[in-house]
């Protein structure tokens, strides 16, 4: 069908108006939506961007123009994420746009109908509803991408949080370890203890384990690497709260803990070696 310059002037000086009624529909639906989570004048801007960005398919190559899309998906998806947007609403919030974008293009081929013949106005429609699926697609990527960093970095947050290395007095601290501990946790307990005993300037380090429920093969391994590396940097390591269950279990899976000191409690072993 070629290009159509003309629809693409239609569209574009009809975009701010698009905004508004976009706006207009969704903050006033009376559900939640972006509008309740974000900022009207970065939304109107995103929308904006949006609808040039979709209209490209108009004057510009099918890969020019996902290109693009693909760029506006990713800064808004992470945009929209950290507000708290939810996928439903942004799948709800695409059907809207498509609604009011597609009603734009119809009413100006009735306005120029005399240049369009059905085939054309079938040809487009299918290439807006094209052009739609693929953003919602893309942005469904994108979305899903961000989601998953920010809770990546949620989660290592609180693991760093929940491993800290508390000090009671000059040259003595105590690392009280709660809850499970996989690969990715040890990892961080040693990174994060080692760093924490350091700036401290730390003797002597308390290791607590009355929080955890299973020491498995794994996880002494990622201790006895913690203990070694901590007397590499002249920090002596003592064990408590080795539970009965715990004890059994590590010799019965030949785990050793020959050479480390170790107390039933921790208060036993701040009162024998503090």
């Amino acid at each position: 069908m070629g290009k159509r310059e003309d629809i693409y002037e239609y569209i574009i000086g009809r975009k701010d108006e698009l905004a508004k009624d976009w706006i207009a529909q969704s903050a006033g639906n009376g559900s939640e939506s972006v509008f309740h989570k974000g900022d009207k004048g970065k939304l109107h801007l995103q929308h904006d961007k949006l609808i040039e960005t979709v209209s490209r398919i108009f004057i510009e190559k099918d890969d020019d123009f996902k290109l693009h899309i693909d760029e506006w998906s990713e800064s808004v998806a992470t945009d929209w994420v950290k507000s708290g947007v939810t996928m439903h609403e942004t799948i709800s919030q695409f059907r809207v746009i498509r609604t009011d974008y597609w009603n734009c293009v119809k009413k100006y081929i009735r306005s120029e109908k005399q240049n369009f013949t059905i085939d054309d106005a079938f040809y487009w429609s299918n290439l807006v509803n094209d052009a739609f699926d693929f953003i919602t697609e893309n942005f469904a990527r994108h979305f899903e991408e961000a989601h998953k960093n920010i809770l990546s970095s949620q989660q290592q947050m609180i693991t760093e949080l929940s491993s800290p290395v508390i000090p009671v007095k000059r040259g003595i601290g105590i690392l009280p370890l709660v809850g499970d501990i996989d690969t990715y946790r040890a990892r961080v307990i040693l990174e994060t203890s080692l760093e924490q005993a350091a700036e401290q300037k730390l003797d002597m380090l308390f290791i607590d384990l009355s929080a955890v429920p299973i020491v498995d093969t794994m996880v002494a391994h990622q201790l006895f690497q913690l203990i070694d590396a901590l007397r590499l940097i002249g920090v002596e390591a003592i064990l408590s709260g080795i539970r009965p269950e715990i004890a059994q279990t590590a010799v019965q899976l030949g785990i050793e803990f020959r050479g480390i000191k170790t107390q039933s409690t921790l208060m036993n072993a701040l009162e024998l070696y503090s």
